[in-house]
């Protein structure tokens, strides 16, 4: 399937090359892989800086980093697809980046989709089943998936903001790990 590899420089045309010969499916199924190991790592990291620093600093470092991510990642496939700045395109960034990715262990639905608003309800997360796993306390994703979500939100269009309606540490729901709503903003 692929040219021998040689000594030499690793380009992206090289790599491009590869992966141009890779069918499609195999393709999608890499880019799931490839997503399922940045939730691995991201697990893993934040467990150890809390471990080592304690969970006020594994929470703001968390946030920052999907912060800025989450905005990266927006604007990257923003442009790659050229998505509008509306609704749709905000519910497009949602089902395809990594904080959302089904196969990463999300389990989530939009509950409305409308021009001016979108809603979502997770029942399930990696991070919240990772950590369900090893025993330990869930994170405040009220406080720590706001910038995360704005940020997305925000990507696709200035004007849209995200709300959290319910997350930990709220009350627990059956069935529900968080809800949020993207909206314009007033």
């Amino acid at each position: 399937m692929f040219q021998p590899t040689k000594a030499g420089p690793v380009t992206w045309e090289a790599l491009r090359g590869d992966l141009l010969q890779i069918p499609k499916e195999t393709l999608v199924d890499m880019i799931s892989m490839w997503i399922q190991n940045y939730w691995a790592c991201q697990s893993y990291w934040v467990t150890f800086v809390e471990r080592d620093y304690g969970l006020k600093a594994a929470t703001d470092m968390d946030g920052e980093v999907f912060e800025k991510t989450a905005r990266i990642q927006a604007k990257k496939l923003r442009q790659t697809l050229g998505l509008k700045d509306d609704m749709q395109a905000l519910a497009f960034v949602l089902k395809h980046t990594t904080p959302q990715w089904v196969p990463a262990g999300f389990s989530w639905e939009f509950t409305e989709v409308e021009d001016d608003h979108i809603a979502l309800r997770v029942r399930e997360c990696p991070m919240g089943t990772f950590r369900k796993g090893q025993g330990l306390e869930l994170f405040p994703c009220k406080n720590i998936s706001q910038p995360l979500y704005t940020a997305l939100a925000k990507a696709v269009n200035p004007k849209m903001r995200a709300v959290c309606t319910h997350a930990h540490p709220d009350a627990p729901k059956e069935g529900v790990n968080c809800e949020w709503r993207f909206e314009y903003e007033a």
